[in-house]
Order: structure tokens, then C-alpha cells, then sequence
């Protein structure tokens, strides 16, 4: 076996380094994630958050793209399903690795899987396109694939099978993100077929449509383990003007722009760090940071004279770490990673508790509570309203190690439905406590 693709199978460590609290981050060091030969460049759409980066590059001699995948530094060509072209979309901790390939003599997109072993066809639900957008930790693949009357539909794939996710009520849709939950994102046609809107969903749940910011389309790009969203959506109809968004508890939030007209966010990580793409008032595409309230040029985070042009960042991970594309000195497109300045080398401290919070979020009906515990242990699990006041004791006792879930009828404890409105659930472990916030509606 190649040692450059064994060791993707393998779990690195990333520096981790926390954002100070001011509008601006410290400097950032740039590194040209490499091509494949071709002259017309590379890009990057996902990071691992263990030296991993998926994306694409032309290859040398030709005008085809192939998936790429830099691997602490080597470039590795994954190929493709026997054509000629293939695009990664995104690549898991285990170095597993989703996008589009093209088979033999045809050139529609099939959805894939990669890994040590090589490529493997999702499939379709009877038509002929397909397309894998991302992947959590546990395996489950998210993308759109076509079925026999020509629809793109929304798919979740799991142990060898693809599943319908549905839609918001129109014909089609796609699925763009998923979280270690099991919280997927995307977009759909509504009812009637008019407008595509940004949606929340789960494999066997109908999905929420999270709206827009008065246009009359959305799109939901990533969501994190908080549930929280991020994507752009139109500001009135019959107007190009995008603004990205921040969706958390219920509440779209416009990220601005940077004196432009547009701006879209592609990926944010848990601290509810955002990156994306915006206008500039020159009208120049740039890549942003947004953090804090506030959005930032990538490019004026970057040691002076580097003679870079960062165009759009597409991911964020847990470290800070900054994937996207851009254009070198030189002027060729290149696919680039940012690294806060400073780092060490060495993951920081964590307790390893984790709290996703309600999902779905907002709550219509019945939900569920999931967290992980570092090691097993008692807890408890309790829910107030914002004056602080218990509404209901969910769970207390002993907790399993790893993954656990409560679920929760929708009901005090008084057995009434709650009033819509916003909610606090605490968990409280040995290992400490976390809080997050939900909204419920009716």
C-alpha cells in the first residue's frame, strides 16, 4: 500500500489556538496546498482537523480535474470511476473522502466514497446524476442524487445504502452539509416549486425551513455541533444583493458584507466562526473571516508583502485552520491553507464533555437531547425557561462513556405543551456543564 494513502487512514494533531476576543485575529501564515500539474490551478472545500485537506486540481497536460487530497504536505490524486474528471468535496478525521467522479465514456457527476481502499459509486435513485457533499466522523454521507423522472432529491447514504432525506415540499433539493449529530442542511424548492429555501432536517424527520432574509431564496451551507447554520440567502426578490447568514435558536442573523453587495458563508466551526466569500466596495470577490459580530478580509490578515489574493474560504475547523482558494503571486489559482500565527503544535486542554443541545432545532414537537461524556459517570439533564425557572428535570443518574441521548416529549412538568418561545438545557457531569439554547415553535 502507497504510504501516502495508508497514512490517511491515521488521526494527527493540529495546533490548537483560540481567537482573541477583539474584531481582529492574529496574522495568519499561508501555505500553497499544491497541485496536480495543471496550469490552471487547484482549490480546497474541506479540512479534516487532523493535517488533512480535501478539493481539486487540474491535472498536468489536460483540462480535467481530478479529486485532491493534501496530506500533511504531499498531494495525492485519488482519480476517478474510470473517466476522466472528479471533484472532493469533503474528507472526515478518518481520512475518508467524498465528492463527484465521472465513470467510463460519460460525463455526468456519481457520487463517491474513498478511502484506503479506493472509489466507490453511491448511485442514484434511478436517474443518472449524483453527488456526495459531506461526511460526518460516524460514516453517514449527505448530496443530492437524481431519480427517474429527473428530480434532484436530497440523500443520506449510511453501510452501502441511499436514502431519500425529502424536501420542504417542492419536487427538488439537495443535501450540503452534515454534523457529527446527525444534522443535515441544504436547500429545497418549496411548495409549489417557486423558490429554493435553506432547510434543517434528520434521517426520518421532516425538515424546517429556516426562511430568508426577505429575498425569496436561501441556501444552508454547514452546520456545526451546536446546530447552529450558516449559508447566504437572497435580500428581496429580483435583486442579485446576497447577505451570508449565522442561523442559531431560531434566529437568522445577516453577516454584512465588506462594502459590497454580496457576501455567502461556506463552512463555521463551534465557536460560531464564520467563512466566505464577499464583494468588496470595488467590487473585488474576497475570502472573510466572521467572528464576533464583526467580518473580516482574509487578506488583511496575512504578513505584509505576501502578494496573495484570497478569493473565497470555504472551511473552518476547530482550530482555526482556514481552507479556500486563492490566487498566488505568481497569478496562478491555488488551493491554500491558513494557520493562526503562533501556533504550537500541541492540542490544548479539553474535558472531551460535548453538548449538541435540542434536535430538532426550533423544537415543533418531540426532540432530543444527545452529548458525549469523556467517561461514564451521573449527571443530569434539566430544562429552564429564560427567568430561570425549572420547567422540566429531563434525565438524572448514570450516563454510559461516549454518546448518549434523552429524548423529551415537548412537555413540562405539568404534561402541557410548552409556549413558543426560547429555552434553556443544562447538562451538568463530573466533568462539568454546558448550557444551550432552543427555541420552541407551534
Amino acid at each position: 500500500m502507497d504510504a501516502r494513502i495508508a497514512r490517511l487512514a491515521t488521526v494527527a494533531t493540529m495546533a490548537l489556538v483560540a481567537f482573541p476576543a477583539s474584531s481582529r485575529a492574529e496574522l495568519y501564515d499561508i501555505t500553497d496546498l499544491g497541485s496536480l500539474g495543471g496550469v490552471r490551478g487547484s482549490g480546497a472545500y474541506s479540512l479534516s482537523g487532523t493535517g488533512v485537506v480535501a478539493g481539486y486540481s487540474f491535472v498536468f497536460g489536460s483540462s480535467f480535474v481530478h479529486a485532491m487530497v493534501n496530506d500533511h504536505g504531499e498531494v495525492l490524486d485519488l482519480g476517478t470511476l474510470g473517466g476522466t474528471q472528479s471533484l472532493a468535496r469533503a474528507v472526515n478525521s478518518l481520512g475518508v473522502v467524498v465528492g463527484w467522479a465521472y465513470q467510463p465514456g460519460l460525463t455526468w457527476q456519481r457520487a463517491f466514497r474513498w478511502d484506503v481502499s479506493g472509489m466507490t459509486d453511491l448511485g442514484t435513485f434511478g436517474g443518472v446524476v449524483s453527488d456526495a457533499s459531506d461526511i460526518n466522523d460516524a460514516g453517514t454521507i449527505v448530496g443530492s442524487a437524481y431519480d427517474g423522472l429527473g428530480r434532484e432529491r436530497p440523500f443520506w447514504w449510511r453501510d452501502g445504502v441511499l436514502h431519500e432525506l425529502g424536501t420542504l415540499g417542492g419536487s427538488q433539493g439537495r443535501a450540503l452539509a452534515i454534523n457529527a449529530w446527525g444534522d443535515i442542511v441544504g436547500t429545497s424548492l418549496i411548495a409549489g416549486d417557486d423558490e429554493y429555501h435553506a432547510f434543517l432536517g434528520k434521517p426520518g424527520s421532516p425538515l424546517y425551513d429556516l426562511g430568508t432574509l426577505g429575498g425569496p431564496a436561501s441556501h444552508a451551507h454547514d452546520v456545526n455541533e451546536l446546530v447552529h447554520v450558516c449559508g447566504w440567502s437572497m435580500l428581496r426578490p429580483n435583486d442579485p444583493a446576497s447577505r451570508g447568514f449565522l442561523w442559531a435558536d431560531g434566529v437568522l442573523k445577516s453577516l454584512g458584507t465588506l462594502g459590497g453587495i454580496y457576501s455567502a458563508a461556506f463552512g463555521l466551526n463551534d465557536q460560531d466562526q464564520l467563512v466566505g466569500a464577499s464583494t468588496r466596495e470595488d467590487g473585488t470577490q474576497v475570502a472573510f473571516l466572521w467572528s464576533n459580530d464583526q467580518m473580516v478580509d482574509l487578506n488583511t490578515l496575512l504578513p505584509a508583502g505576501n502578494g496573495w489574493l484570497l478569493v473565497s474560504a470555504t472551511d473552518i475547523d476547530e482550530h482555526g485552520a482556514i481552507v479556500g482558494e486563492g490566487v498566488r503571486p505568481d497569478g496562478k489559482p491555488r488551493a491554500y491553507l491558513l494557520t493562526p500565527a503562533g501556533s504550537t503544535g500541541v492540542p490544548g486542554p479539553t474535558s472531551g464533555l460535548r453538548f449538541a443541545g435540542a434536535s430538532p432545532n426550533p423544537v415543533r414537537g418531540a426532540a432530543r437531547f444527545s452529548f458525549e461524556l469523556p467517561a461514564a459517570g451521573h449527571g443530569s439533564l434539566v430544562v429552564y425557561d429564560l427567568g430561570g425557572r425549572v420547567v422540566r428535570e429531563l434525565a438524572s443518574g448514570w450516563f454510559a462513556a461516549g454518546r448518549n441521548a434523552v429524548p423529551w416529549d415537548g412537555r413540562g412538568e405539568n404534561a402541557v405543551a410548552l409556549a413558543p418561545g426560547a429555552y434553556v438545557a443544562r447538562l451538568v457531569t463530573a466533568r462539568g456543564s454546558l448550557a444551550r439554547r432552543f427555541v420552541v415553535v407551534r
